[in-house]
């Protein structure tokens, strides 16, 4: 009986390569896809936009905003960045000036591939959600108040380009002539991995002061600088933070050897749950392989192979909703938490 149980097993996995499910899980959407605004449609501009586009990619790619056209290893993928293009498509714009927008998706195995040729380290798609909360002292919050929406708004957008997942807390509706309480309390805070408390100045000469602190896996990294105007203010805080999280993230847990490991996996009760698991599985980029090694009556061990062994496969569900480790001291057992609810 166990024999054949195996066997549909098996057959159910092979059958889950080509049939797609929705998995509710935090995986951070169009890491390879970007756009890029173009004067026109010339080879020129083409092959311009393919370029730049490809950069915008890569950035998210690996967490890190200081990539540029003059790093060699980016040089050498340049050269054949349309080779990487899985499809395009343009669209009109005319704001700020009159041109169109390069839409260009890349393809996730090539690109992927090329990077671990030239030995460059990617960060993975599950990714943090970092908080930002906009805050200041009793007597310019009010002041904040009118325009923490441009920041927040600012905030989302860069994120985006930056494959950061991000969160953002509101000012609370003060009454006029009513006083700000000393301290705010934010609420589910301790839900977020991360969170950034940034503070506004603005100078004699409408310079933008930002100063700011991140707390990241129980350490805290300051930042201040000054920008001529909040739109670039509010993306330059996004690229620290970005780099931080993405740079902390690939040092505590970034391995790169590909290893085959065992791992059990509880709470998974049904052949629903059991699909859900393994396409949640297949999108995780650190896994190159999976194999049934036995069912028991209250779990499931699967062998894998995955880059970094067992802690590449830590790093790879770190901020899951799906999975969890039973206990920090065991990495090799998880919980299954999704119910497809």
């Amino acid at each position: 009986m166990k024999r054949i149980l195996k066997a549909r097993i098996v057959i159910l996995f092979i059958l889950l390569t080509f049939v797609p499910f929705g998995v509710p899980a935090k995986l951070v959407a169009e890491l390879y896809q970007t756009k890029v605004f173009l004067n026109d449609r010339s080879t020129e501009e083409l092959n311009r936009g393919f370029s730049e586009a490809l950069v915008k990619v890569l950035i998210k790619l690996t967490g890190q905003s200081q990539i540029s056209l003059n790093l060699p290893w980016v040089k050498t993928l340049i050269d054949g960045a349309e080779s990487f293009i899985e499809r395009y498509s343009f669209e009109p714009v005319s704001k700020p000036s009159a041109g169109l927008n390069l839409l260009a998706t890349f393809d996730k195995k090539i690109l992927t591939q090329e990077l671990e040729t030239l030995e460059i380290r990617q960060w993975n798609s599950v990714r943090p959600t970092i908080l930002f909360k906009l805050v200041g002292n009793s007597e310019n919050l009010s002041k904040l108040n009118n325009f923490d929406k441009i920041y927040y708004e600012r905030i989302n957008h860069k994120a985006i380009d930056r494959g950061l997942p991000v969160a953002t807390f509101k000012m609370p509706k003060i009454q006029p002539n009513s006083r700000y309480p000393n301290e705010l309390k934010f609420n589910n805070q301790d839900k977020y991995p991360g969170s950034v408390e940034f503070a506004i100045n603005v100078g004699a000469n409408n310079d933008i002061e930002i100063d700011a602190a991140l707390m990241f896996l129980e350490e805290k990294q300051k930042f201040n600088f000054i920008e001529v105007d909040p739109e670039t203010a509010a993306s330059k805080l996004v690229d620290l933070v970005a780099d931080y999280v993405a740079k902390t993230v690939l040092l505590n847990f970034g391995e790169t050897k590909t290893q085959e490991v065992v791992l059990e996996f509880f709470n998974v009760n049904s052949r629903k749950e059991f699909e859900r698991l393994l396409a949640y599985l297949s999108e995780l980029e650190q896994i190159e392989n999976i194999l049934i090694r036995s069912v028991e009556a209250t779990s499931l061990k699967l062998e894998i192979i995955v880059k970094g062994g067992l802690r590449g496969f830590e790093q790879s569900v770190l901020y899951s909703e799906v999975l969890r480790k039973i206990s920090n001291r065991n990495l090799k057992q998880y919980n299954f938490l999704d119910k497809g609810r």
